[in-house]
């Protein structure tokens, strides 16, 4: 996906995907952006990559077999994006692996106030906030 797609739309809406194994802290699986146009799902791959792709949160659901369970909700205030609802996303960049420069490992969306890292590492979706 061409990122520079995103660029100028609005943040309208943050929603995540939630594990939780049994009595377990929730863990973030991915986030997907409500824009004013699209949205797109920010999440880790297998091969842990980083991909930022069009997608639509899909309904919650329970592995029983595992104990565990995954719940699609707005996101939690302590996700970086949510503090930039109602901001307009003025650039985003790719960071590329630097043993492997063909494997996409972060993205840096910069929004009017500031901006948000996300990374995938060792198979997990690391969010953090930073100053622009």
């Amino acid at each position: 996906m061409d990122l520079s797609g995103l660029e100028s739309l609005r943040l309208a809406a943050v929603t995540a995907a939630l594990f939780t194994h049994e009595s377990d802290a929730p863990e973030l699986l991915h986030v997907w952006l409500h824009l004013e146009t699209t949205t797109v799902v920010v999440r880790d791959t297998a091969d842990w990559a980083l991909r930022v792709t069009p997608d639509q949160p899909g309904e919650s659901y329970i592995m029983e077999e595992l104990g565990s369970r995954v719940d699609i909700v707005p996101a939690p205030a302590e996700v970086p994006f949510v503090r930039h609802v109602g901001e307009r996303l003025v650039r985003v960049t790719k960071g590329f692996d630097t043993e492997d420069p063909a494997q996409w490992v972060k993205a840096e969306f910069v929004f009017e106030t500031g901006r948000v890292i996300a990374a995938a590492f060792g198979g997990d979706l690391h969010l953090r906030h930073g100053l622009r």
